[in-house]
């Protein structure tokens, strides 16, 4: 599905897309009403300028920022937190919702002025948008802003690791007075019963993905503080086959069944190339004349000193499953995802073993 996430373009140099979700929820708004379809379309054009002001507050601090991706729910910045300070991570979860109030404000300002109307009725029902994605993003719920605030805040007098528990217990709390809250409000409210099933059953949507991303918050955390000993050095494979040169597409296959390997490697102008899981009929018909390089890409770089922590982000954050291990510009060996998961459920196994 991933292919049918478009790319809308780049702003400030940080690519934004839009989840192929998003879309579909698109399509059946558009269906009950295009009104609330042209609402709908605004408020994630002020959904994507909170992600904004979080990706640069995010670079102004040294942090890189790959990408921002709307969602049905929301939109997100893929930001590299791996080395970011409790100072930094507050700095970039507080100023999205700090923004979202500010345009609130202003639109509330709109409202006043404008005449009574469509118009008014608009802009007040944007206003009011506003406020509760800045409140709600607030809320010190992880992964949202407000919980990514309060673990840096905890982290002044406690570890990463801690931190981000007590963070993901209280929103945990959040979430049961969530949904009962929905529960209760659907209970009173007067309303035909398919529009109150469809209230709860939305908020429950949400907060099930909110806490599945705190659970995702929490195995990360648990990660990187087992593994916080071990170094790409220690994981490194030469699990692929090196090609020399500019090859077609069936040497290359050639070459990949002589070696028993399942990735192709090979450099072109000081960067790193390579071809992973390549199916056979790429080496037959027309696409067997075709050059290597047309069906490569350029393999995100780690360094061999760098904690294994690291690569785990730069992978999440790069959307790869392979990356070029270097040391002093020189290419040592690569990374893969399934080799790095082995290793470190073996290493936290072990560690367990031991200590127990």
């Amino acid at each position: 599905m991933a292919d049918l996430s478009p790319h809308l373009g780049r702003i400030f140099g940080i690519d934004v897309e839009l989840h192929w979700s998003f879309l579909l929820l698109l399509v059946v708004i558009l269906l009950l009403s295009l009104y609330y379809f042209i609402i709908w379309v605004l408020l994630f054009v002020f959904v994507l300028l909170h992600e904004i002001v979080h990706s640069i507050t995010s670079m102004r601090n040294g942090v890189k920022v790959k990408k921002i991706i709307l969602y049905p729910f929301g939109g997100g910045s893929i930001i590299d937190f791996d080395k970011v300070t409790p100072a930094v991570e507050f700095r970039i979860s507080i100023v999205g919702p700090l923004a979202s109030l500010l345009i609130a404000a202003l639109l509330g300002i709109a409202t006043i002025f404008s005449p009574a109307g469509l118009l008014r009725v608009t802009m007040q029902e944007l206003f009011l948008l506003n406020l509760f994605l800045g409140i709600f993003n607030l809320l010190p719920w992880l992964p949202l802003d407000g919980g990514r605030a309060l673990r840096s805040y905890l982290q002044n007098t406690r570890d990463f690791l801690d931190a981000t528990k007590i963070a993901v217990n209280v929103g945990n709390a959040i979430t049961i007075l969530f949904i009962a809250g929905t529960v209760l409000y659907a209970a009173t409210l007067s309303a035909p019963f398919a529009y109150k099933e469809f209230i709860v059953l939305w908020d429950a949507v949400i907060a099930v993905f909110i806490y599945g991303g705190a659970q995702s918050e929490l195995q990360s955390a648990t990660i990187k503080t087992e593994i916080a000993d071990l170094h790409v050095k220690d994981v490194i494979s030469r699990d692929y086959v090196l090609i020399n040169g500019e090859i077609t597409m069936q040497k290359m296959y050639s070459a990949v069944l002589k070696s028993h390997k399942h990735i192709a490697v090979f450099k072109r102008g000081g960067k790193i190339m390579a071809l992973s899981s390549i199916p056979m009929e790429r080496s037959v018909g027309k696409t067997a004349a075709e050059t290597i390089t047309q069906w490569s890409r350029e393999l995100p770089v780690i360094q061999y000193d760098a904690q294994l922590y690291s690569a785990v982000e730069k992978m999440r954050t790069e959307n790869t499953g392979v990356l070029a291990v270097m040391k002093a510009g020189k290419f040592l060996g690569i990374l893969t995802a399934p080799h790095v998961e082995s290793v470190i459920a073996l290493y936290i196994s072990h560690k367990k073993t031991a200590g127990s």
